[in-house]
């Protein structure tokens, strides 16, 4: 019977003294994961992915010679889409494109005719962006601009198309995060189309989401 109460005593003592340091390692276990930061043992890096969509207004600065100038219309609304590299350096790359209307000119020739002919561009322009200061960045982007017209009048219409090749624009940009994935602020930009050797420039307000 003694015997039977001493090893009862011995387990219920290595028992209590096992449950015992389970617990206090349980207790231990959030202080030593809160002196190692969780992110520790995972490379971090500040390189993401961002699409920019702007919409503004744009002005074309025209060549015309021939036409009056009350008769052509050069402001419009635009639209801008940019999609971004954004390591962890200054410089960003990316591609953009966009729709703009370049120009409508609606004139009378005759009592029974009247001429409407309008012109549009599409480019594809490759972005090297470069951050000056916080939220305060500048872009230069070459590449293609496909224009389209169309010109109907004396009962027929026209619709034309053509690709330009050197082409380049300059951007300034304001963007300012308003959350870890959603940014929004303006830009100027001015485009030059080799083609037609004129520009358009543009000022968009511009929201952007980090991918």
């Amino acid at each position: 019977m003694k015997r039977t109460i001493i090893i009862c005593l011995m387990v219920l003592a290595i028992g209590g003294s096992a449950l015992a340091q389970t617990n206090a390692g349980a207790a231990k276990a959030p202080l030593n994961q809160a002196s190692v930061p969780a992110g520790d043992s995972i490379p971090k890096t500040h390189s993401h992915y961002s699409l920019a969509v702007g919409t503004g207004w744009s002005h074309y600065f025209s060549n015309f010679q021939t036409v009056s100038a009350k008769d052509v219309n050069k402001d419009f609304i635009g639209l801008s889409m940019r999609f971004l590299w954004e390591p962890e350096y200054l410089l960003s790359l990316g591609l953009e494109t966009g729709f703009y209307r370049v120009y409508r000119v609606k004139k009378t020739l005759s009592p029974e005719y009247t001429m409407d002919s309008k012109e549009y561009i599409m480019p594809l322009m490759l972005v090297i962006r470069m951050k000056i200061i916080d939220h305060l960045y500048l872009s230069v982007a070459p590449g293609l601009v496909m224009q389209f017209s169309n010109i109907s009048g004396i009962g027929s219409t026209v619709n034309t198309h053509q690709l330009s090749l050197a082409n380049f624009e300059g951007c300034v940009s304001y963007l300012y995060p308003i959350s870890k994935k959603w940014v929004v602020g303006g830009e100027a930009r001015l485009l030059y189309v080799g083609v037609t050797n004129d520009y358009i420039s543009s000022l968009n307000a511009v929201i952007a989401v980090i991918l």
